[in-house]
């Protein structure tokens, strides 16, 4: 059963496109990678999966519903989308505590008490349960990262999707877990050995088109078009 169906996906600024017809599914539980150079068009797709860019032409479907449709309630969406962007997006007047319960709090309209311990489950699944008093300010980026984490996952998301995220601290642990409990993930990385650790599958952006796409293992060790072997050649292996 797939989560997320993107059919002809086309995405413009101004006079420059981005997507230039991208088809992507992912199924329930599956966690796919976006790999490719900068400018490919790897980023705007994550955006685009969230609403957050408009689409010019194709569908984007989550869970059988079209998104791009003008009548699609896009704050319900993000319900069950969580997104955690390379900035984290914290909100620094906020504490770490307050960051995680406000959308619990005002969208789902959580009890602040139950949203209190609700952010002191997903900080300890973090490994920052003793950061729940603390402003982001006092965070390193590494820790940062992990509570703009659990901040996605107060609102119990049905997919995740993460625009490169620094693989440090405990955050390669941290998405391994996720993987393991069956959270449904789409992955921009420039990590191309994480990439196979963890991915099912993985979707090689180039010139605003997925290029290629296969299992993760397969597609990284025997590339099928001379483009990804020249990127994955430009790129450290470890």
């Amino acid at each position: 059963m797939s989560l997320v169906d993107l059919n002809d996906v086309v995405k413009h600024y101004g006079q420059h496109t981005v997507l230039n017809g991208v088809s992507l599914t992912v199924a329930k539980g599956e966690i796919v990678a976006i790999i490719g150079r900068s400018g490919s068009g790897k980023s705007t797709l994550l955006r685009c999966v969230d609403g957050l860019e408009p689409i010019q032409g194709g569908t984007i479907s989550f869970d059988g519903t079209v998104i791009n449709d003008l009548g699609m309630d896009l704050r319900k969406l993000r319900q069950h989308v969580g997104i955690v962007f390379q900035s984290f997006n914290l909100f620094p007047h906020l504490s770490v505590e307050e960051n995680i319960t406000l959308a619990p709090n005002v969208v789902k309209r959580v009890p602040l008490a139950e949203a209190r311990r609700l952010a002191e489950t997903v900080l300890q699944k973090v490994g920052q349960a003793e950061k729940i008093d603390a402003y982001p300010n006092q965070l390193s980026g590494g820790q940062q990262q992990c509570v703009a984490i659990a901040r996605s996952l107060a609102m119990s998301p049905q997919l995740m999707l993460f625009d490169d995220p620094e693989l440090v601290g405990e955050v390669p642990k941290l998405l391994e877990e996720m993987a393991r409990d069956g959270m449904t993930m789409i992955l921009v990385t420039h990590e191309i050995g994480f990439a196979r650790q963890i991915a099912d599958r993985v979707a090689f952006m180039h010139q605003g088109r997925i290029w290629e796409e296969g299992p993760a293992a397969a597609t990284l060790a025997r590339p099928r078009t001379p483009e990804l072997e020249t990127f994955l050649s430009a790129v450290s292996l470890h």
